[in-house]
């Protein structure tokens, strides 16, 4: 779990308030993470593409370089932007994931 859900996990179950928008965002990240481990996790029933020696976290991790680069938006990412969690946004989380492989 990235450090982002990690703190949202806490504020949920502590009485500190979180947003429907936080909530929201903790839910779309995880469907897309299991979106990406149905084409590349090798444990994963339905896995098309497998990677071997990847993991949930590996995958979480790249995401989380994924975002970094679109958010920093360095000349080399500059073309990045979050297409919702398409097939784009896949592809390249598997990019990433494949440079640390």
């Amino acid at each position: 779990m990235t450090r982002q859900l990690n703190e949202f996990a806490e504020r949920m179950v502590s009485d500190a308030p979180y947003s429907i928008e936080e909530a929201e965002a903790a839910a779309n990240r995880q469907l897309f993470v299991e979106y990406v481990e149905s084409f590349y996790l090798p444990t994963h029933e339905d896995v098309l593409y497998p990677i071997e020696g990847l993991t949930s976290q590996k995958i979480e991790d790249a995401l989380d370089v994924y975002i970094e680069r679109i958010e920093k938006g360095d000349l080399e990412y500059v073309h990045y932007t979050w297409g919702g969690g398409d097939s784009l946004d896949r592809e390249r989380v598997r990019d990433i994931i494949l440079e640390t492989v």
